[in-house]
């Protein structure tokens, strides 16, 4: 069937008189120009909403998919539910610490760390950024968080943590008497007719907290409203606004809250010659760090998937792999090469690999979804939709882009 491009003007969430599609020439072309670029990155689906109204869609062969796994957007559902146990005070806070939970934490440098840590990649806690090297592999993801050794002192280090967030699952498990997948199935889903697809496991039958859980884009598009209106579904408080309100302020940094990044108005990349001593202490080759030195000599990116594209570039042919075997494989993200200026924030979202996406924003009253069911493929150079969130933004309009975020 052929792939449909469609602007739909019906509510999806509330039954309301039909909400008027952006009306300024430049936001009918962004979300034109949207639709389009869904399209073109072999999306599965992506929909975009405007204060509760459908304003766009679109389905691959014209057709709304099942439920497509989330990859790390499962963080930010994860989150929900903690913010949850702490409004009912099954969880005393999100400074409380998890050696409260596992006792065997109660002692050393593990007994410092808390679930704000595990939630804001601050533990200290041993990692390796490929889940396939450990995670996986691993028949009790919690077991294997829980003998992590602590490598930097908790709280200070940002370093992104899928094995940390794995912890998560078993916190929510033992605060509130069920299965991660089932508290939700039961709690939170249920008021707002959320029905998700079955939530991958480990061998153990933990669900994991860093990835694995199966939502539809219309589903996926409700969490993002209930974030919008500040944890309120459809005329009633789900979740407590300061609870929603502490999961969005920034944290070390003014890009990252609790498991929901806040995406910035702009962001400048400079290459920075200084980086190449923090490549050659990690051990990545001389080879690979003369073609960064002489590819990115000078260089400036307006955006981070530009940037992103032009390491790719500056590595030559094999970019993409080498990328990811030298340098993701120790910490080191393409970012890290540059001097990074950015504006300030004016949207919430929550990302996975293979171009997974929600995003909100609050001065547009936009939700927006993109989802691409890859399976185990490796994402392709033409997929990942690096800059849903900035077409997202374009539809918002310029205005938005100047209400930044407190």
């Amino acid at each position: 069937m052929r792939n449909v491009l469609a602007v739909a003007l019906m509510g999806f969430f509330v039954t309301a008189p039909a909400f008027a599609a952006p009306s300024s020439p430049s936001q009918k072309t962004a979300l034109a120009e949207l639709l389009k670029r869904s399209e073109a990155t072999h999306s599965d689906a992506m929909v975009i909403w405007q204060d509760g109204h459908e304003i766009g869609h679109y389905y691959k062969g014209g057709k709304a998919p099942g439920p497509i796994e989330l990859m790390s957007v499962t963080k930010s559902v994860v989150a929900l539910g903690i913010a949850q146990l702490v409004a009912d005070g099954k969880i005393k806070s999100f400074d409380q610490p998890v050696a409260d939970f596992y006792p065997e934490w109660l002692q050393g440098q593990k007994a410092t760390i808390t679930l704000r840590m595990l939630m804001n990649h601050t533990s200290g806690m041993q990692n390796f950024p490929r889940t396939d090297v450990e995670v996986y592999p691993a028949p009790d993801a919690i077991q294997l968080a829980l003998a992590a050794e602590i490598v930097s002192k908790p709280g200070t280090n940002p370093n992104y943590n899928n094995k940390a967030v794995n912890l998560l699952a078993g916190i929510i498990e033992k605060a509130s008497g069920k299965p991660m997948d089932t508290f939700f199935s039961e709690g939170l889903f249920k008021p707002m007719g959320i029905h998700p697809g079955p939530w991958e496991r480990d061998k153990t039958g933990h669900p994991y907290a860093m990835s694995g859980l199966p939502l539809t884009a219309e589903d996926l598009g409700k969490l993002g409203q209930l974030i919008l209106d500040k944890g309120q579904w459809q005329g009633k408080q789900l979740l407590p606004a300061a609870m929603v309100d502490e999961l969005l302020k920034p944290q070390h940094d003014d890009e990252m809250g609790l498991l929901w990044w806040r995406d910035p108005a702009y962001q400048h990349f400079d290459y920075a010659p200084a980086s190449m001593d923090r490549l050659r202490k990690s051990g990545v080759s001389e080879g690979t760090i003369a073609k960064l030195q002489k590819g990115l000599q000078g260089t400036h990116f307006d955006d981070g998937a530009s940037a992103r594209e032009g390491v790719v570039k500056a590595l030559g042919p094999d970019g993409k792999t080498i990328l990811k075997d030298e340098l993701v494989s120790r910490g080191i993200g393409p970012y890290a090469l540059f001097k990074m200026t950015t504006g300030p924030a004016v949207s919430f979202s929550g990302n996975g690999d293979g171009g997974q996406y929600v995003v909100v924003v609050p001065s547009a009253k936009i939700v927006a979804v993109r989802q691409i069911d890859a399976g185990s493929d490796d994402e392709q150079p033409d997929e990942g939709f690096p800059d849903f969130g900035q077409r997202v933004m374009d539809v918002a309009g310029p205005s938005a882009k100047s209400l930044g975020l407190k």
